[in-house]
């Protein structure tokens, strides 16, 4: 799954951009807070023998749940969270439980902070500034949330860092190919060993991000940039990744997403871009695009919706086994709300 819009508005939240539900607050300011958030909804496939379930339906559900309990004591700080995802895809729509975080972190100074636990890398909270899209577009494969992470976050004027170091690795299954089993994991804790990063420089108008990912089995690279025109905000990435987790073969990906972002109303926003990629995993290169809308019913309630049409339906493979795309549409509808 992409990183998600709750995952975005939850780090806001934490950050005091928005208010979680108080269950504890002392007279010195230490306390306790619960938050979470849902988003319900899925994507429809143009051709119903690429979905999951055949010709059965077009709609394969990707509905998601979080819930999560944070505290503060003096500069000390603490996180547990829990997430309902999709085990798989199939007939069944099994749903787990997962520990998504468990963490604790310290302020060292104001704009300056460290966390050792379960949490996000560093890169994982850049990986996806300059998509405008919510789902659809073209995104960056990093580690996300890993086991045993250390992590630094500062700021300084207008540059943000970040930097961190995973010990914990990949504890799931193997495809033929040597490639994870998505969803196979009880962790959620996909790579090992990896220490990634960002540098950036956050003005008010340009905003521009370099961010990078070393590993055993992840190397990545990757430059982000959003610049706002009045009502227009363009925006982009590129990437070049590569994947081993055999152990053996690399994958490479090098990828671009290019688009841009329309306020229409104070709550309206028009979106479209265009997406590249180039795979060693694939036969051929892919080119796609994607144009949706987003509508901001309230501060904690938003709603969207996105179609991809151009090379996004995976085919048959070829006969050097590579995977191969086919033309066609997806249409992505989701409803977020978080508190």
């Amino acid at each position: 799954m992409k990183k998600t819009i709750i995952a975005v508005a939850l780090t806001s939240l934490i950050s005091g951009a928005a208010q979680a539900a108080t269950v504890y607050k002392a007279d010195n300011g230490d306390n306790v807070k619960v938050y979470g958030g849902a988003e319900v909804g899925g994507t429809f496939v143009s051709d119903t023998d690429k979905t999951p379930f055949g010709p059965d339906t077009t709609f394969v559900d990707d509905s998601f749940a979080t819930i999560g309990l944070k505290g503060q004591t003096g500069d000390f700080y603490a996180k547990f969270e829990l997430d309902g995802e999709r085990q798989d895809w199939t007939k069944d729509n099994n749903m787990r439980i997962i520990i998504d975080k468990a963490y604790v972190g310290y302020n060292v100074t104001k704009g300056h902070s460290i966390e050792f636990g379960r949490t996000d890398t560093a890169y994982d909270h850049v990986d996806a500034f300059g998509d405008v899209t919510n789902e659809l577009g073209l995104g960056i494969s990093e580690a996300g949330d890993q086991d045993s992470t250390f992590k630094y976050r500062g700021k300084f004027g207008n540059v943000k860092v970040g930097i961190s170091h995973s010990l914990e690795g990949w504890d799931g299954k193997t495809d033929d190919f040597g490639h994870p089993v998505k969803y196979s994991y009880e962790t959620d804790s996909l790579f090992g060993q990896v220490t990634n990063g960002y540098i950036g420089y956050y003005g008010d108008t340009f905003t521009v991000i370099a961010g990078a990912e070393e590993g055993d089995e992840t190397s990545i690279y990757s430059l982000h940039g959003e610049l706002e025109l009045g009502k227009f905000t363009l925006a982009g990435l590129v990437f070049d990744e590569t994947k081993n987790f055999d152990k053996g073969s690399d994958t490479n990906e090098v990828g671009v997403n290019l688009g841009g972002k329309y306020a229409m109303t104070e709550k309206l926003n028009l979106l479209a871009n265009v997406n590249y990629s180039d795979s060693d995993a694939f036969a051929e290169e892919a080119y796609f695009g994607v144009v949706g809308a987003e509508y901001r019913y309230a501060s904690n309630v938003k709603l969207a919706a996105e179609v991809a049409f151009g090379d996004v339906l995976k085919g048959a493979k070829d006969a050097n086994k590579k995977k191969t795309t086919e033309s066609g549409a997806l249409a992505y509808l989701m409803a977020y709300y978080w508190f």
